[in-house]
C-alpha cells in the first residue's frame, strides 16, 4: 500500500507541473568580450579583453527547458549545451528565471554540478563538476513574435563551497532565437 501511495504521489508530482508547462528551445551564439575576476565581493578593475580588432570567437549554445509561464515571470528547468568551435560540447542541467518587460527580458540561470561532454575524436564522457555556472543577461526581443533576441550578459564559475574569494566571470554580447 505504501508503494502505491508513493507511486501515485510521484506521478502527480511530475504530471501536474508538466500539464501547466511548455517547452522552450533556445539557439544562439555569444561572443566573449572581457574576462574579469570577482574577488571578495568586489569586481576587479582589471579586465582582460577577449575581442580584438580583427578576431572574435563566437561560442554557440542551445538550451531545452520545461518552463512555467507565470505572467511576467517564466521559470524553467532543463539542459544547456555550450560548444567550442563546434568541435567540443558540454551539457549541464540548468534552472532559469526570466522576467519579461515588453520586448526587454532579464534572464538569470544557475546550472552545472554535473556535466556531460562530447569531443570529436575523443567521444562521450560525464563528470561531476565541483562548481556551479551562474549566468545573468539582458535581451532585447525583435520581430513580431519576439523570437530573435540580441543582448549582453555575464557567465561565471562558482565553486560549490560558495567561496567568493575568486570567481572568474566572462562578459559577453550575443544573439539567440527563442522558440516557446
Amino acid at each position: 500500500m505504501k508503494k502505491l501511495i508513493l507511486c501515485v504521489a510521484l506521478i502527480t508530482a511530475i504530471a501536474v507541473p508538466a500539464a501547466f508547462s511548455q517547452l522552450r528551445f533556445e539557439l544562439g551564439a555569444n561572443v566573449p568580450v572581457a574576462a574579469m575576476l570577482l574577488s571578495g565581493g568586489e569586481l576587479s578593475e582589471d579586465s582582460i579583453p577577449l575581442i580584438g580588432e580583427d578576431i572574435f570567437v563566437a561560442v554557440p549554445n542551445s538550451s531545452l527547458l520545461l518552463q512555467a509561464n507565470l505572467g511576467l515571470v517564466k521559470i524553467g528547468v532543463g539542459v544547456k549545451v555550450q560548444s567550442l568551435m563546434l568541435m567540443a560540447y558540454a551539457a549541464y542541467p540548468n534552472a532559469q528565471v526570466e522576467i519579461a518587460l515588453g520586448p526587454l527580458s532579464i534572464d538569470a540561470s544557475l546550472g552545472g554540478y554535473y556535466m556531460g561532454f562530447y569531443a570529436i575524436g575523443e567521444g562521450f564522457g560525464a563528470a561531476e563538476l565541483d562548481a556551479l555556472i551562474p549566468e545573468a543577461s539582458v535581451w532585447l526581443a525583435l520581430g513580431k513574435k519576439k523570437a530573435f533576441r540580441i543582448g549582453a550578459g555575464a557567465i561565471g564559475l562558482l565553486p560549490t563551497s560558495f567561496d567568493l574569494s575568486d570567481v572568474p566571470l566572462i562578459a559577453y554580447g550575443g544573439m539567440k532565437i527563442v522558440l516557446e
